[in-house]
């Protein structure tokens, strides 16, 4: 399945029947089917079972909207009523106003008893409470990293021990909220903007690239801008405006630093590489304990921690990244399963 495809298919695996009666793309292929369209709607229905039924009564009401009066057979009639009883015993579709409805209503009043039918019902089952959002978790261990297509398109990395969650709710649709490190590449709405939550703070963008990284266990956050521009919110602060190659750091005492940077050294790791400039060492051991899944334990912390080091890893396992890190300062080091002792006396 091509890209583009998978992107369409993103796009409406959320949709309700009221999204799907209310979008361009849909009616235009119900009111002028082509082969293309035909083929489209039929893969849809085949990837997203649980949706054919919301798509066959959309359509009902779509053609229902766009017929001249015509005869109703009775096998019709019957298939319609079917559909729509199943539909009311088994779906819940939120409140809300009428809307466009209205204009519809008096397009359809022209039309027989079962168009009529299907579109009266259809305004009443929209009226049904609707069963609380849920939350959707994405949730990656240290020493892994996961990559997580949105479904408006956004294309999310995210890092070791990071968890990104959103709300399945419509209006929230692009609002996330990430508790560790994350890439993304956002698309572009210019009506609606996308929201990054952090603890500290929200990244409001309307399409770009820039990461993230706000770790619950670290009381200093960041956020680097590759292109577009976003702007940050923060309770202290008010909001702070990023151009491309900047960083806004958010240190532990909730004031914050705007400073040019080169982004590469903050985004290789959604490419599996560990870059590291100019570290400090006890800085140094809590990325590492995220990038192999491991815990390292540093003898006598307090006399070493500020020891610098810049290196890149590529491939390089956890003893040969010790290995190089021992060419700038030598120590001893134990491995033991996924516990690992740092000697540097």
């Amino acid at each position: 399945m091509n890209w583009i495809k998978m992107e369409k298919f993103l796009k409406y695996q959320n949709f309700r029947v009221d999204d799907f009666v209310q979008d361009a793309e849909f009616r235009r292929w119900v009111m002028k089917p082509d082969n293309t369209g035909n083929l489209f709607w039929n893969e849809f229905r085949k990837q997203y079972p649980e949706k054919k039924e919301v798509v066959d009564i959309a359509y009902q009401i779509v053609d229902a909207l766009s017929l001249e009066e015509r005869e109703i057979g009775r096998s019709e009639y019957q298939d319609s009523l079917v559909k729509l009883k199943k539909y009311l015993e088994n779906k819940s579709v939120k409140k809300r106003s009428i809307g466009n409805f209205a204009y519809w209503m008096g397009r359809v009043a022209a039309i027989l008893i079962i168009p009529l039918f299907l579109v009266s019902a259809f305004l009443y089952f929209r009226n049904l409470p609707e069963q609380s959002s849920q939350t959707v978790q994405y949730i990656v261990p240290n020493g892994q990293k996961s990559n997580v297509i949105l479904a408006d398109g956004t294309n999310v990395w995210l890092n070791s021990g990071s968890t990104l969650s959103y709300s399945t709710d419509s209006k929230n649709r692009r609002k996330v909220h990430l508790t560790g490190e994350a890439f993304f590449d956002v698309v572009k709405d210019k009506k609606d903007p996308f929201l990054v939550e952090t603890r500290d703070y929200t990244v409001k963008v309307y399409g770009t690239q820039f990461n993230v990284r706000a770790y619950g266990d670290s009381n200093e956050s960041e956020t680097v801008l590759k292109e577009g521009s976003v702007s940050i919110h923060t309770t202290n602060s008010g909001e702070v405006k990023l151009s491309p190659g900047q960083r806004f750091y958010l240190k532990e005492n909730k004031k914050y630093t705007l400073t040019e940077v080169n982004p590469d050294l903050y985004l290789s790791w959604k490419d599996n590489l560990l870059k590291i400039n100019n570290e400090r060492l006890q800085d140094l051991i809590i990325r590492m304990e995220r990038w192999y899944g491991v815990k390292i334990h540093v003898e006598e912390m307090e006399q070493v921690k500020d020891l610098r080091y810049t290196l890149t890893i590529k491939t390089e396992s956890l003893r040969e990244m010790l290995g190089l890190m021992n060419f700038v300062t030598p120590f001893k080091y134990e491995i033991n399963g996924e516990n690992v002792t740092l000697n540097y006396n």
